[in-house]
């Protein structure tokens, strides 16, 4: 993964493998959720018509 500077924000890249896996797409849109412990997942908000 990678951390990139775009306009002021910050993007995460994720590995092929994962986006694959989980049936994800170009266009979904994912946000980062973090649990009581610190633990961070990631949580589909919005699947574009790509996805599954």
């Amino acid at each position: 993964m990678r951390i990139v500077e775009h306009n002021g924000q910050y993007r995460v890249t994720l590995p092929k493998e994962l986006v694959l896996d989980q049936g994800w797409a170009a266009g979904d849109r994912v946000r980062f959720v973090e649990d009581t412990e610190g633990r961070i997942f990631l949580r589909i908000l919005k699947a574009s018509p790509k996805s599954r």
